[in-house]
């Protein structure tokens, strides 16, 4: 859980897309957020799964049901209705700082696109202004990258879309995700913006990185769009009906310029064959349209009811969307461990009524373990990163998880509960902890990497690969260098629970208070993640350990003296 905390201290550094944005980032703490997310969580329900058949075998159903009920559940209640909110106020403070930071250093010429604040302004005389002067129609804003035309589709400026068109701006112009202007225009419902992008010359067929045309754009959920619009700064929609009305008639415009219908553009399409007869589309057109189709499902408006709370981080459009929207945001995992423990439970009774023989486990001790745990493993990670390319497993933060992940974290659940039953006091499984390590580090993750876009198949082989690798091969480091009792690791492991649950309001604070420092992201990254658990670990010895929090977490009360006075669960 303490590299958890690490992990998303890295990320204002390392991605567009998280709470509040640094100024500077780095490409190697992308590398970094990559490796992490590879195997953080698969390790960490493998480890649930090996302690639920532990306490299970030792306790009783009845045992670890309470047990789960106090340590899983109770968590969560209480950090959704206390913790998530502080962090929703932590954001909004210091992403108004931030903005108000942004508003200084924007200020300085040089640091920002002239050209793209014109538009964000809707300065349509200083846009012609600069235009005239020289400034490049198709230039790239250096925070989103995203080029200028996008901008002016963004902010529905027909003017300003006009006159970069007039001044040279490629329509078809990409930003870093593959999205032209035409995706914006379809997603944010602006029709007009729309049909003059497509009467200038915009390729209403053509697909951003993760194979969604502007046509498909248009699937996007009213809490999606209003929360991608607050992430960018732009104008939010307020008027559902308003918008949806505007929606249709952006449909209508691709429809009736080539784009297709809605509906047919996820169906698998066909392919001609040497002899001029029509063949089923390749393995992996089939893969790509039926995950474009499960997208599609998780995105639908079905799943969304009408109330007031959480949606994509504090939003209160009076919308939630029961899959997508951010209902547990970082305790998610313990949601899906009440799942998990859930279907256990029922697993184990219906088994034990039937009276099944228990199911073999020799094999996980086997150098054969790859032929059973690929395979199965595959099923659901081929149906991962559905909104675009992606190294390691999605995240579910809604209120109904979503399903390759139920069965992709079951699967490492499973086996982990296996490995408990196979015994193994010698140690076999993880046993060559350097060779895995070596491997799945130099080997899997750059390949995993590599592939991801384009060979979604042979990516998932190999994340699959890396991710069993690394469990076992940290299993084996662990064993060889971790296994006797050490009185430092003892007090990290009882403090990293709370930890955890708590770091996501101070990463956004803190990490306000540093962004200005003009240093690397790097530096900035390391200074924020000592400055995190140093924060967290004092709130932990003077205000958990040896309260009722600290039992609630643990299941037990450890006085500052460090012995703990019960053991309960």
């Amino acid at each position: 859980m303490i590299l958890g905390v690490v992990f998303h201290a890295s990320l204002p550094f390392a991605t567009a897309g998280w709470m509040v944005n640094d100024w500077k980032r780095n490409e190697g703490l992308m590398l970094f957020v990559s490796w992490v997310h590879g195997f953080r969580m698969p390790l960490f329900i493998f480890v649930s799964g090996y302690f639920t058949m532990m306490v299970w075998r030792g306790r009783g159903l009845k045992a670890l049901l309470k047990q789960r009920f106090l340590r899983v559940f109770l968590p969560l209640i209480a950090g959704v209705v206390t913790v998530l909110p502080l962090q929703d106020w932590c954001v909004g403070w210091a992403r108004s700082r931030a903005q108000a930071q942004d508003a200084v250093r924007f200020s300085t010429p040089g640091i920002r696109s002239e050209v793209v604040e014109a538009v964000r302004r809707g300065d349509l005389a200083m846009l012609r202004t600069l235009l005239e002067s020289g400034a490049d129609p198709n230039e790239v804003d250096p925070e989103i990258r995203a080029p200028v035309l996008s901008w002016a589709s963004h902010y529905n400026n027909p003017e300003a879309v006009r006159l970069l068109l007039d001044k040279g701006a490629d329509v078809n112009k990409p930003s870093a995700g593959g999205h032209r202007a035409l995706h914006s225009a379809a997603f944010f419902a602006h029709p007009e913006v729309l049909r003059m992008l497509i009467e200038r010359g915009a390729d209403v067929r053509v697909k951003d990185n993760s194979g969604s045309t502007s046509l498909q754009a248009t699937r996007g959920s009213w809490s999606d769009v209003r929360g991608i619009a607050q992430f960018l700064r732009i104008p939010v929609p307020s008027d559902e009906t308003a918008f949806r009305q505007r929606r249709e008639q952006c449909r209508q415009l691709l429809s009736q310029n080539g784009a297709g219908d809605l509906k047919a553009s996820t169906a698998p399409k066909e392919s001609s064959v040497a002899n001029g007869s029509k063949a089923p589309e390749t393995q992996e057109g089939l893969l790509t349209a039926s995950r474009r189709a499960y997208r599609d499902l998780l995105t639908s408006d079905q799943f969304e009811v009408k109330g007031s709370g959480r949606i994509s981080g504090g939003d209160g459009s009076g919308r939630w969307h029961l899959v997508l929207g951010s209902i547990f945001d970082h305790l998610w995992f313990l949601w899906f461990l009440c799942w998990l423990v859930g279907f256990f439970a029922l697993a184990v009774s219906v088994w034990g009524r039937l009276g099944l023989p228990r199911i073999p486990h020799a094999w996980l001790l086997s150098p054969a373990w790859p032929l059973v745990l690929v395979p199965i493993t595959l099923i659901p990670q081929l149906w991962m990163a559905p909104f675009g390319p992606n190294f390691g497993p999605d995240t579910s933060v809604g209120l109904i998880p979503q399903p390759h992940l139920v069965v992709y974290y079951g699967i490492f659940f499973t086996v982990g509960a296996l490995y408990f039953e196979s015994g193994d006091v010698e140690g076999r499984l993880g046993r060559g902890w350097v060779w895995l390590l070596v491997v799945a580090n130099a080997v899997l993750f750059p390949l995993g990497l590599a592939t991801a876009e384009r060979q979604p198949i042979l990516s998932g082989v190999l994340q699959i690969l890396f991710a069993w690798m690394m469990c076992l091969g940290f299993m084996g480091l662990f064993r060889r260098y971790l296994s006797g009792e050490n009185p430092v690791i003892r007090y990290l492991a009882d403090s990293a629970y709370w930890l955890y649950i708590m770091h996501h309001p101070l990463v956004a604070l803190l990490q306000s208070l540093i962004r200005p420092w003009d240093l690397s992201p790097f530096l900035k990254w390391l200074i924020l993640s000592v400055s995190l658990i140093g924060v967290l670990l004092v709130s932990y010895h003077y205000l958990v350990r040896s309260t009722w929090i600290g039992w609630l977490l643990n299941g037990r009360r450890i006085p500052r003296s460090g012995k703990p006075t019960s053991n309960v669960g």
